[in-house]
């Protein structure tokens, strides 16, 4: 019987060795990035509950109130916009906007100050769906933050800090370790 060469694709199959808890000692800032994910998914969760009994998704939420917003403030907002303002991707801006659009709560039409965009605008359903939205925001956002008392302006700003330092570029392709944690840090 011949043996086998092995290569580097036959090499690479070998188990890789497992890693040891001294291996994940992330920096404390690491870990609490791992808790306002939990955080965040808990949050997720619970407004989606609320939001749920109007058959809306959160992010449906969103894009009507950010658009709501800026037709209140006298401009019309596009996909791309509302993807900035929000920071949500644009494919999933693009995604449930046509959802809302065959709901009959948004209309697209052509933007005024940008031909190759379409302006959004909120329908009369839209703007009736977005006040019961808005009301079962408001109960899920006193029920989730009632633990912080009157602390929550402490919270609100401490979240403003956090989004004020958000990278925009990456430089170099992050290593993935343990739960997305770059690894030799």
């Amino acid at each position: 019987m011949k043996k086998r060469r092995q290569t580097s694709s036959t090499a690479a199959r070998k188990p890789a060795e497992a890693l040891t808890r001294r291996d994940l000692r992330p920096p404390p800032e690491a870990l609490l990035g791992y808790r306002l994910w939990q955080v965040h998914y808990t949050w997720h969760r619970h407004i989606e509950r609320q939001l749920n009994a109007i058959k809306l998704t959160h992010l449906q939420y969103v894009l009507l109130a950010a658009a709501n917003h800026f037709l209140n403030e006298g401009q019309v907002p596009s996909q791309s916009r509302l993807a900035q303002y929000t920071k949500i991707e644009k494919m999933m801006v693009s995604k449930n906007l046509r959802m809302l659009e065959d709901r009959g709560y948004v209309a697209r039409k052509p933007h005024p100050d940008n031909r190759r965009a379409n302006g959004i605008d909120l329908t009369a359903s839209g703007r009736a769906i977005l006040r019961r939205a808005f009301n079962a925001a408001v109960a899920a956002h006193a029920g989730f933050f009632r633990a912080f008392g009157e602390d929550w302006h402490d919270f609100d700003h401490m979240l403003s800090l956090l989004m004020a330092t958000e990278p925009t570029t990456t430089t170099r392709k992050p290593r993935h370790g343990a739960i997305g944690l770059e690894q030799g840090s």
